[in-house]
């Protein structure tokens, strides 16, 4: 037994000895090499010092390789000129935000980890850096067509905040004074400049005119923000109500504000711009720049004094809004025109929408019992919900217009503010619609923006009842999700569904001499109808709120069948832990009753547009 123990103890001291040999080999190995990258001028490098652990020794090499590339004179950061920090800080805090990205995308070869000690190097190729570096400019390339788009289509509010964060990319970009926008076929300029100027040229060209409802509060006011003509949608901002700061929220080219101090004659309106509680949602990697930058640019033009002393009265809502002689402009007015063609005086249901506004406007939480007579219990259910929706308030005195549509009559509509924690807020405006049989509300719904149904109404070729019937489609879809309507979704979606849903893959490819790449992939699930809703039942357990948004709105038939609806939207989904924007498409049954989904996909925002399912992507029997 002596001899057989003294055997294994020698074989293992051989092995021990072996290994630390071939580490040792290894580790001269790497020297070697990390030799050879030190001397060629095409890559950056980065070495630590002798360290306790790897681990150390590696973030070590990563911190040594962020200055390698600082001390790199060709490349030209942005510096704000209104900071605290000097340029190195600033052009430090801009590199930083490519750590984890370099820790990721650069390679280490370990020069020492023997005797409680360790030594790393890490190296990258100023083109794979460039390729890293390329990508956040397609970023604000994208950002900046996003918020282009949306400025067409009124969205302001939306266009600010993606031009915002493109701009902050800006300065997070190690070259980004080099960067160049081409803002059309002809001419480019730099990107930074072009920013800033065009934020700027937005921000002034908002105008903010205080009106005042002849049957409001003498602290209550309501907002008409324009770019001069029309309606501006999703502009959030914050006021001083005498009591500290407030927010304000734009919906359809209004706002409403109360005052707590009656002696002030003016009101300032800071319009937000950065929507950290946003971008944190939607975009994290954005969020987290931002947050590193640790900067915030001031635009003295986003700052609007309003003077609500001499506020102009008004009778209704109607009496504010205006249309410009331009495309959406005129699209809109259609729109109005056509509702209004559609609508007929109902005096009875008049009073009950003035007993339930009354209710609504009051304070305290007895809503609901007071509200009850006034509904079918289908319709007091949804009600219920929607008074769980956050804090509820009615925003300004509306304007009615009934519309008969076939069993039912449809309310449009009183404009709602909804509360939330962390300053968080939506003004919806909400549909109710009667049982002409009882003359109680039977259901209610988030009516859809204003331009949204002006690109339904103006399909001229379709049916008047065509087109009712899929706006209130919409209107239930989104309603479901944001009151988490499960008996709804468990009805409307076919049992044999095909639900398909995509997300993004960014995938690095390393090739034999090191050179990356970047390059996005759309990852695509198809679930069952059961494996959906159980996906949704999370969602909704998990959310304090889920607020969507369409825009963008086609539709037409599928496979030459009349009611059998092809309907593609860009979506716009918000909730309280995630954000995204994307395309959605439903291919939905109306010929019965209750409208039937037999086929839903969404695909992300970098879907390119030839890949975008459409009604053509399938053939209904």
């Amino acid at each position: 037994m002596g001899i057989q123990y003294m055997k294994r103890i020698v074989l293992l001291s051989v092995l021990m000895m072996l290994v630390a040999c071939c580490h040792s080999q290894e580790n001269r190995k790497n020297r070697k090499e990390a030799e050879k990258f030190k001397a060629n001028a095409e890559y950056y490098c980065g070495e630590s010092g002798e360290c306790k652990n790897l681990q150390k020794a590696d973030d070590a090499a990563v911190t040594s390789l962020l200055e390698a590339i600082f001390n790199d004179k060709t490349l030209q950061c942005l510096y704000f000129a209104d900071s605290d920090s000097d340029n190195d800080e600033q052009r430090t805090r801009a590199l930083v935000t490519f750590r984890d990205q370099l820790k990721k995308q650069s390679t280490d070869l370990v020069l020492n980890d023997a005797n409680g000690s360790a030594k790393v190097f890490r190296y990258i190729s100023k083109a794979d850096f460039s390729q890293m570096c390329a990508q956040r400019e397609k970023t604000i390339i994208n950002y900046i067509a996003e918020g282009r788009c949306a400025e067409e289509n009124l969205k302001y509010g939306v266009a600010l905040r993606y031009y915002y964060w493109a701009l902050m990319l800006c300065y997070s970009h190690p070259n980004g004074a080099n960067l160049y926008y081409q803002y059309d076929n002809l001419n480019s300029y730099p990107t930074s400049k072009w920013l800033h100027r065009h934020i700027d040229d937005v921000l002034n060209s908002i105008a903010i005119q205080p009106r005042r409802q002849e049957k409001a509060g003498d602290n209550e006011f309501i907002l008409q923000i324009t770019n001069g003509h029309d309606g501006l949608e999703g502009l959030d901002f914050s006021y001083n109500n005498g009591n500290g700061l407030a927010k304000g929220y734009t919906q359809n080219g209004l706002s409403y504000i109360k005052m707590v101090d009656s002696d002030m004659s003016e009101v300032a309106i800071s319009i937000d711009l950065e929507n950290k509680t946003i971008v944190k949602g939607f975009d994290s990697e954005v969020y987290a720049i931002i947050d590193k930058l640790d900067e915030q640019i001031y635009f003295p033009s986003a700052r609007k004094v309003v003077n609500i002393e001499k506020a102009k009265k008004i009778k209704s809502l109607d009496d504010v809004k205006t249309h410009s002689d331009t495309k959406v402009g005129a699209e809109l007015e259609r729109s109005e025109l056509f509702v209004n063609a559609m609508s007929s005086p109902h005096a009875e249901y008049a009073k009950v929408m003035n007993d339930i506004e009354k209710i609504l406007s009051k304070k305290g939480d007895r809503k609901a019992d007071e509200l009850e007579p006034y509904f079918t219990p289908e319709g007091m259910t949804l009600m219920r919900k929607l008074l769980s929706y956050g804090k509820v308030g009615v925003v300004g005195k509306p304007t009615y217009y009934f519309i008969d549509f076939r069993d039912e009559v449809i309310c449009r509509a009183i404009p709602m503010r909804f509360d939330f924690s962390h300053n968080v807020s939506f003004l919806r405006d909400i549909v109710f619609r009667f049982d002409p049989k009882t003359k109680k509300v039977k259901s209610i719904a988030f009516r859809n923006s204003d331009i949204t149904e002006s690109q339904i109404f103006n399909k001229e070729l379709w049916s008047k009842d065509a087109r009712l019937t899929l706006i209130n489609f919409l209107e239930d879809y989104q309603t479901a999700y944001a009151l988490q309507r499960k008996d709804y979704l468990q009805q409307v979606y076919s049992e044999s569904a095909l639900i398909v849903v995509g997300s993004v893959l960014k995938e690095t490819k390393k090739s034999d001499n090191f050179r990356m790449k970047q390059e996005v992939k759309i990852k695509y699930d198809t679930l069952s109808k059961s494996q959906y809703l159980t996906r949704l039942n999370r969602v909704f357990d998990n959310n304090e709120f889920v607020n969507l948004s369409f825009s963008n709105t086609n539709f037409n038939t599928v496979s030459g069948k009349q009611n059998v609806i092809g309907v593609q939207l860009r979506q716009e989904y918000f909730s309280s832990s995630y954000s995204d924007v994307g395309y959605l498409f439903l291919m939905v049954d109306l010929r019965d009753k209750l409208p039937v989904i037999h086929v839903r996909t969404w695909q992300p925002n970098e879907t390119p547009v030839n890949e975008l399912i459409d009604n053509t992507s399938f053939i209904f029997q």
